[in-house]
């Protein structure tokens, strides 16, 4: 069924870039695919905008009440046929056109010199119409890009209220350019999606950008979509190991899953020599005795004095409580990687990302001992397969 102004994606292949992905885009929303290299998100932007169509890709593309690609139909618009605005990683300008001429020539129906120009000026390229690539800074020249893609997507100034939109693809836009102007073009973006109302798709292997922006991610592995959703929810509720990988969390442990309580659960921890019981809320969506593999949302865990440090400091006490010994410190800027020991579990160890304000004021180094309250929001559990 196609969605009034969204886009739908639905692309198999077999070789010789794999593909087996779905996914949607609505109006005005900014979706992100989010991946390791090689794991075919630039082919299915490249898809969607007409640019790889080889004999072996199969599936359906829809904009709006528009067909682009349907294999079993055999319809494939060419690229010109579609509303589309690509900004690749690399600018892609034409080094013997100035400005003004670059972002003319791939302007749609309905815009002129006057219209051109005030776009221009909104991205910062007021002055610099006339100036070649060669003449411009990285963050000028992905703007030119951006004014570029927007000019294909957006209506003209002089076209009446409710124009058709088309869909704006950014394949990794922001990963050339430095920090500052990365942080830019970010201010850029955000400003933007505040006028343009049609889908957004953003190709990127960095995951703060894609919480940054995202309305929605999709998990994209082995040219495959594993997980989709809101960015938070995601990144804290993988839906299994592999996507827990891919979004980065580290701490990533096996248990088995115990009833308890109506509403709550006990998660036994397993290690090579113990196992501690943790408190877990109870979804009614694992089986009593499931063996699972689950992560911890270092969001979720408060650092907590050592008890033994005297009663003034003690720690007060609760359900997943855990007392631990601070393995290795490595200062990174003002922000440290710790490595912790639970202490009934000494072949585990759980990394947290502390700062040195919080280090100092329990008094905590290396080798030194704290105690570490997981809430039972911060355990996403998954049965194991």
């Amino acid at each position: 069924m196609s969605m009034h102004g969204g886009l739908q994606v639905q692309l198999e292949a077999g070789g010789p870039i794999r593909l087996a992905a779905s996914f949607d885009c609505a109006p005005g929303e900014l979706v992100a695919l989010v991946g390791p290299s090689g794991s075919g998100k630039t082919s299915m932007l490249r898809a969607i905008a007409g640019l790889w169509s080889p004999p072996a890709l199969r599936g359906r593309i829809g904009f709006d009440q528009q067909v682009w690609f349907d294999r079993a139909q055999a319809s494939c618009r060419p690229p010109q046929q579609r509303r589309v605005g690509l900004v690749f990683q690399h600018d892609a300008l034409f080094p013997h056109m100035d400005v003004m001429t670059q972002v003319a020539l791939a302007a749609g129906p309905g815009w002129d010199a006057d219209g051109l120009g005030q776009l221009l000026e909104r991205v910062g390229l007021g002055g610099l119409l006339h100036r070649r690539p060669a003449q411009l800074s990285g963050g000028q020249q992905q703007r030119v890009a951006l004014a570029r893609a927007l000019v294909r997507v957006m209506p003209a100034p002089a076209q009446p209220a409710g124009a058709a939109e088309g869909v704006l693809l950014l394949d990794e836009p922001f990963s050339a350019v430095d920090a500052p102007t990365r942080q830019s073009l970010y201010r850029e973006l955000a400003a933007w999606r505040q006028q343009v109302a049609g889908p957004m798709v953003l190709v990127t292997h960095d995951l703060g950008e894609a919480r940054r922006l995202a309305d929605r991610v999709v998990i994209v592995d082995a040219g495959q979509t594993l997980q989709a959703g809101p960015p938070d929810k995601v990144f804290a509720s993988p839906r299994n190991a592999r996507v827990a990988e891919l979004v980065g969390i580290q701490n990533h442990y096996r248990g088995r899953f115990h009833k308890d309580r109506p509403g709550w659960a006990r998660l036994q921890w397993l290690g090579a020599q113990g196992s501690v019981a943790l408190e877990v809320i109870d979804k009614n969506r694992i089986d009593e005795g499931t063996p699972v593999t689950w992560v911890l949302n270092g969001e979720g865990v408060d650092v907590l004095s050592d008890p033994a440090a005297g009663a003034e400091n003690a720690s007060p006490e609760g359900p997943n409580l855990l007392p631990c010994r601070l393995q290795e410190v490595l200062p990174l800027g003002d922000i440290s990687l710790c490595t912790l020991v639970p202490e009934s579990l000494p072949d585990q160890r759980i990394t947290l990302n502390l700062t040195g304000r919080l280090l100092r004021r329990l008094q905590a180094g290396p080798g030194g001992r704290v105690q570490l309250r997981l809430s039972p929001q911060a355990l996403h559990i998954m049965p194991r397969k």
